[in-house]
C-alpha cells in the first residue's frame, strides 16, 4: 500500500505541475495581451495629450493667448475706469438737470395757462 500511495502522490504532483504549466502559459498569454492593450492605450493618450498641447499653446488661438488677451482687456478697463466713472457721474447730473428743467417747464406751462384763462374769462 505504501507503494500505491507514493505513486498516487507522484501522479497528483505531476498532474498539478502540468495544470500549473498550462495555466501559467495561459496567464503569460493574457499578460502579453494586456500589455499590448496598455501600449495602445498609452499611444492614444499620447496623441490626445499632443492635441491638447497644440490647443493650449497655439500661438494664434490657443488658450494661453486668449487668457493673455483677456488680461490685457481687463488691464485696459482698469486704466479707463476713472473716465468711465466720470462719464457716469455726468450722466446722473444730466438726468437730475433734465428732471429739474421738466418741473420748471410744467410750472411755466401752468402759469401761462392760468394767465390765458384769467384774461379770457375775467
Amino acid at each position: 500500500m505504501v507503494g500505491t500511495d507514493s505513486v498516487s502522490i507522484i501522479l497528483n504532483f505531476y498532474q498539478t505541475k502540468t495544470n500549473r504549466m498550462a495555466t501559467t502559459a495561459q496567464e503569460i498569454a493574457l499578460m502579453k495581451k494586456d500589455i499590448e492593450t496598455l501600449s495602445e492605450d498609452v499611444k492614444e493618450l499620447n496623441e490626445k495629450i499632443d492635441t491638447l498641447m497644440i490647443k493650449l499653446l497655439d500661438p494664434d488661438e490657443g488658450i494661453v493667448i486668449r487668457v493673455n488677451k483677456n488680461t490685457d482687456r481687463l488691464d485696459e478697463r482698469d486704466r479707463n475706469m476713472d473716465s468711465w466713472m466720470r462719464d457716469i457721474d455726468d450722466f446722473h447730473q444730466m438726468k437730475k438737470w433734465k428732471s429739474n428743467v421738466t418741473r420748471a417747464l410744467w410750472g411755466l406751462y401752468t402759469v401761462i395757462i392760468g394767465w390765458i384763462v384769467k384774461n379770457l374769462f375775467w
